[in-house]
């Protein structure tokens, strides 16, 4: 088993959805760990397993977590923004 920090993890992926799916998995594993830090004030750690690699983290408290949710949030985007392209659009006020 390899053991692997998140950076890493993303990185081992070959394609944008592979890596958009693995951000996806990163941010329901930590979403679902932070309901154990709401009780404890220590350190709490969360890992996840694929079955060909672990990914391990350790962060000191609930906010650290959302922190990183956050941060992958918005990777996970730049990723959708790769593969789909991202479109603006503008309308005038009288158009609302």
């Amino acid at each position: 088993m390899i053991i692997y920090t998140t950076k890493e993890y993303i990185q081992s992926q070959e394609s944008l959805d592979a890596k958009i799916a693995a951000i996806e998995a990163l941010i329901d594993a930590m979403l679902l760990n932070t309901i154990d830090t709401i009780d404890d004030s220590g350190t709490m750690s969360y890992s996840m397993d694929d079955g060909q690699m672990k990914v391990t983290t350790a962060y000191r408290s609930a906010s650290e977590i959302t922190k990183g949710i956050l941060a992958l949030e918005k990777l996970l985007h730049i990723y959708i923004n790769r593969r789909d392209g991202s479109i603006t659009v503008l309308r005038g006020k009288l158009n609302c």
